[in-house]
C-alpha cells in the first residue's frame, strides 16, 4: 500500500492500476488533507488498483473550506468527467448538489459522516458509540473522579460534535467534572496554539485529564504539551490515529486513542459507489469498526492492523 504525501491546500492525485478498462473515472473528495484523511486516499488507492478504475482524489485543506469543496466536487464532475462521487460532506449544502448530481446519473456515497439526502450509501463509524467509549475510558482513566478539558474542533463538524457530546453525557455520570470546554479550530498549527494559550498555566492539581475529539485537536494538544514541557502531566486522550499520536503513545505521553477505520472507508466507499455505477444494488449503511488503544494492546495483532502498522 502507497501511503500519500500530501502538502500545500489542496490534494490532487490519479490513483490507478494496469490497463484501464473504462474511461470512467470516481471523484474522492474529503473533508479535509493529512493523518485520517490520508489513509481514506490509502484504501481508495487500494480499490482503484482491484477495479482497474481511475479514482481522482482532490481535498479542500481543512474542514472549513465549505466553498473549497464545492468548487473541487464541480471540478471532478465537469473537467474530470467523473460518473461517481465519494464524500465526506463539510457542510449540509452537499445534499443539494448531491440530489442534482442523481439527475445525472452520478451517483454519491458518502464516507465518514451522513447529512441525509440521496446519497446511495454512507461508510462511517458509529461516532455516539465511539465517544462513549472516549468517556467511559477517561472514567476508567481516573478512577471515577477528576477535572477534565474537552479540547474540540470546530462547532458544527458533525461528527466530531457528535463524539464530543457523547463523551461529556458518560464522563459527567460517570463523576468527572467538565471545567474546561474550548474549540481549538481546524488546523494543526491553529489547534497547538490555542493549546498552549488553554494549557499554559495549568498543572495537575488544575485539571486531570484531557480528551481531544479527532486527529487535528489530538496532534495540536500533543506538540503543545510538549512545547511547554508538561508532556506526561494529564491524562490525554485522543481520537484517530495519526502516526504523531501513535509515536507519542508508544513513549508514554498519550494515554490512550480511539482508532478508525479511515483506510477501510476510503475502500469500501469506491467499491460501493462503482457497483452503483454499474446498476447494482448497494447496502445503504455500512458501519465501519473502531478500538480503543493503550499501552497494553498496541502490539496485538489486530491493533497493528488497524493503526497500519503490520
Amino acid at each position: 500500500m502507497d501511503r500519500l504525501t500530501i502538502k500545500l491546500g489542496v490534494i490532487s492525485l490519479l490513483l490507478a492500476s494496469g490497463n484501464l478498462v473504462s474511461a470512467e473515472c470516481i471523484g474522492l473528495v474529503p473533508a479535509g488533507i493529512g493523518g485520517f484523511w490520508d489513509d481514506v486516499v490509502a484504501g481508495a488507492s487500494q480499490a482503484s488498483k482491484e477495479l482497474d478504475i481511475q479514482v481522482y482524489a482532490r481535498a479542500p485543506y481543512h474542514e472549513a473550506e465549505i466553498e473549497g469543496q464545492q468548487k473541487i466536487i464541480n471540478f471532478m464532475i465537469q473537467t474530470k468527467g467523473c460518473k461517481g462521487l465519494v464524500l465526506a460532506p463539510n457542510a449540509k449544502d452537499r445534499a443539494k448538489t448531491v440530489a442534482h448530481l442523481k439527475t445525472q446519473g452520478i451517483p454519491t456515497v458518502y464516507i465518514d459522516r451522513d447529512i441525509g439526502g440521496d446519497r446511495v450509501s454512507v461508510i462511517k463509524t458509529n461516532n455516539k458509540l465511539a465517544g462513549e467509549r472516549l468517556g467511559r475510558e477517561m472514567v476508567k482513566a481516573l478512577k471515577g473522579k477528576g477535572k477534565v478539558a474537552m479540547l474540540r474542533l470546530k462547532k458544527g463538524v458533525r461528527t466530531t460534535d457528535i463524539r464530543e457530546n457523547a463523551f461529556i453525557e458518560v464522563a459527567i455520570s460517570g463523576g468527572l467534572e467538565i471545567i474546561i470546554d474550548e474549540y481549538l479550530g481546524t488546523e494543526i498549527g491553529a489547534a497547538r496554539g490555542r493549546a498552549s494559550q488553554i494549557l499554559k498555566e495549568l498543572t495537575a492539581e488544575d485539571i486531570d485529564g484531557i480528551v481531544t475529539p479527532n486527529d487535528v485537536t489530538s496532534v495540536g494538544v500533543i506538540m503543545a504539551l510538549k512545547d511547554l514541557k508538561k508532556e506526561e502531566t494529564f491524562t490525554h486522550i485522543g481520537f484517530d490515529a495519526h502516526p504523531v499520536m501513535v509515536e507519542s503513545l508508544k513513549s508514554n505521553e498519550l494515554y490512550g486513542l480511539v482508532a478508525q477505520q479511515p483506510f477501510q472507508m476510503g475502500y469500501k466507499g469506491v467499491h460501493t459507489v462503482y457497483k452503483a455505477m454499474q446498476g447494482e444494488r448497494v447496502i445503504e449503511q455500512i458501519v465501519t469498526d473502531y478500538v480503543f488503544v493503550n499501552r497494553d494492546n498496541i502490539n496485538n495483532t489486530k491493533t497493528q492492523a488497524i493503526l497500519g502498522l503490520n
